[in-house]
């Protein structure tokens, strides 16, 4: 069921923050010009299909934005998602929101089986953890920056395609995380909620 937006201020925006409200709104707004976008509950969207027990990626999400490109062409979702705080002892630390991230999950039409990417960093070199991955190095000496684990090498292989590397190189944030379950591919950026996060994401699963 689609939502109206402005009403979610009381039925779904009252445990955030000032801050994060007007954060909220303005994140909603500057989308809209470019997208087709409506809030909808969270089981109307991949969310349910993507989570598992053993893939903690989405953890709490609050708010889904469904978006749609304004050919009508792909549809993608977007979740404001609370990061809670724990105890040493792995218990929850209080009932107020510790943190907002944006993460966006697509449905595609071929199924990949799981796939994880992220960028490789200084230290993951010197330390030599990178040394195995699921690509073949010697057809893939463009993308030998990113760590790749993929179920199924040649699906892995499949999904990263020339056009799929290179939307995947221009992400702009390096701390990014990529994985795919099957049909759905997810986007997280583990940063505090901003504008410019939901920007990135927004572009990356429209051209993915």
């Amino acid at each position: 069921m689609e939502l109206d937006f402005r009403k979610l201020y009381v039925t779904k925006l009252f445990d955030f923050s000032k801050n994060d409200e007007e954060l909220i709104f303005e994140i909603y707004e500057q989308l809209s010009a470019l997208y087709d976008i409506s809030v909808v509950d969270i089981e109307n969207s991949p969310y349910s299909k993507f989570k598992s027990q053993d893939i903690n990626f989405l953890q709490e999400p609050k708010l889904c934005y469904r978006i749609t490109t304004k050919s009508k062409t792909i549809t993608f979702y977007l979740f404001i998602v609370n990061l809670v705080g724990t105890s040493i002892r792995g218990a929850r630390m209080t009932d107020k929101y510790d943190s907002l991230e944006v993460w966006g999950l697509k449905e595609i039409n071929e199924d990949f089986g799981f796939i994880s990417i992220n960028k490789k960093k200084l230290a993951d070199r010197i330390a030599g953890i990178f040394s195995s991955s699921t690509i073949n190095s010697k057809e893939n000496k463009d993308f030998k920056d990113f760590y790749v684990l993929g179920s199924d090498p040649s699906k892995t292989m499949a999904f990263l395609g020339p056009e799929r590397k290179e939307i995947i190189k221009s992400i702009v944030d390096e701390d990014f995380k990529i994985e795919i379950k099957n049909s759905i591919v997810g986007l997280r950026i583990p940063k505090a909620l901003s504008l410019e996060n939901a920007l990135i994401i927004s572009k990356f699963l429209e051209e993915i």
